[in-house]
């Protein structure tokens, strides 16, 4: 099922920004330099991810697929002269050869081809170069997540929640990502130097909980009749549960920093 994030393209600037703010320092505390360097962010999405690093000083391509992603981050970066919109795909960039110190992604490898997406980051990224992919979102661990999920399961086709992408065919994960990816980037000689996590809250009112619910992809498999009893139900349950405050949400994200030892292809 192809998945067309263009249409929740201002929901997903609204909800999904919720980026740990100290990703940025831990990712330079590792060692990853941040500042001067060129950088490739691909499913950049509306640029919240391009905006912090252009923030610490990153040069950055933001590749989008979306029309309509590309033009909602135009708005939300503004003038900033460090980020560059380019409407292309994983697999497929139209960048430079040996170009990018650091190609970053963020809450989508699980939708590349990947193989595919490997040889076009071999192409682009300079040798010793970076690799960066990360996944986030919230955890099941409140009573209203794992509510919410209940409900929404219910509302499915057939009462199941699918992982998204390619998430759905893997049996076995370390830490979010499945096994076969560690397996495909040693493949392709992109060392992994570090794993780490980031566990942080984030508060929700009603309304913003509803509102980030539109924007995970697991509602993708539903169509909108069912999305809307479902999300429905979901306002009811919080409207009688949770009236005037603000609910505490767990969030997780994942982190594995790959090296490129691939030789200089000039």
């Amino acid at each position: 099922m192809e998945i067309n994030f263009g249409n929740v393209a201002e929901s997903y600037l609204k909800y999904r920004d919720d980026i740990p703010e100290h990703l940025i320092p831990g990712l330079e505390q590792r060692g990853i330099e941040i500042s001067g360097s060129k950088i490739a962010d691909l499913g950049a999405g509306p640029g919240l991810l391009s905006k912090m690093l252009s923030d610490r000083g990153g040069i950055i391509d933001a590749v989008e697929p979306s029309e309509a992603l590309i033009e909602t981050g135009r708005d939300h970066v503004g003038d900033d002269p460090r980020i560059n919109f380019k409407q292309g795909c994983a697999e497929d960039t139209n960048l430079q050869t040996d170009h990018y110190d650091i190609v970053i992604v963020l809450r989508a490898w699980h939708w590349f081809r990947r193989d595919e997406a490997l040889k076009e980051i071999e192409r682009i990224i300079k040798p010793e170069g970076y690799l960066i992919v990360m996944d986030s979102g919230f955890t099941p661990s409140e009573k209203v997540v794992k509510k919410s999920m209940k409900i929404i399961r219910k509302h499915s086709p057939d009462e199941e929640l699918r992982p998204a992408g390619s998430k759905a065919d893997s049996e076995q994960m370390i830490n979010s990502f499945p096994v076969e990816w560690f397996e495909e980037w040693k493949k392709k000689k992109f060392d992994m130097t570090e794993m780490f996590k980031i566990d942080y809250n984030m508060k929700f009112s009603n309304e913003q909980w509803i509102g980030r619910l539109k924007t995970v992809s697991l509602l993708a498999y539903m169509d909108a009749a069912e999305q809307s009893k479902a999300l429905d139900k979901v306002m009811a349950y919080l409207d009688e549960n949770f009236e005037k405050k603000k609910v505490k949400i767990p969030h997780r994200l994942t982190a594995v920093i790959l090296q490129n030892k691939n030789k200089d292809k000039r």
